[in-house]
């Protein structure tokens, strides 16, 4: 894709901090008219830039009160091992990331739970019990004092 202009940039800032916005408003925002920014809106989806519209859940207001980084480290690194543990992330709606990362662990999950009990049934009959897990080491999340999805566009 060409560089990215001041008016792309801006749609992209907007879209960010509410991609509920109507098309005219968001082209009133960014000084273009509603076709032209349309036409950009639809160019940026389809070169990848937007990947998908989502509404923002208030955890806490569903039962979700406890959140954890679950570091992960791997029994070994085969084929059969890490198509257990994906597809068991995959299909797991206590797992809002998982990433590999680097260092003494081989993964980070962001997870969530309704209390500590179900927090612990994730991981004890959950997680270790896939037979692929050779240790993890849990921090719960006491308080975010940042927490956002808005990406710095400069």
């Amino acid at each position: 894709m060409k560089r990215l202009d001041q008016y792309d940039r801006q749609i992209l800032k907007e879209l960010q901090q509410d991609a509920h916005i109507n098309h005219q408003e968001l082209a009133d925002r960014v000084s273009l008219s509603k076709t032209a920014c349309w036409r950009r809106v639809q160019k940026l989806e389809q070169n990848g830039l937007i990947r998908s519209y989502v509404a923002l859940l208030n955890p806490s207001n569903l039962g979700l009160n406890v959140m954890a980084y679950v570091q992960v480290s791997m029994l070994n690194h085969d084929v059969k091992t890490l198509e257990t543990f994906n597809t068991f992330i995959e299909s797991s709606p206590f797992v809002m990331e998982c990433c590999a990362i680097t260092g003494s662990y081989d993964y980070m999950l962001k997870v969530v739970a309704s209390d500590t009990q179900e927090l612990e049934q994730f991981l004890m009959r959950k997680l270790l019990s896939l037979g692929v897990v050779k240790s993890t080491n849990s921090n719960f999340i006491l308080g975010q004092r940042k927490n956002t999805t808005e990406l710095p566009i400069s």
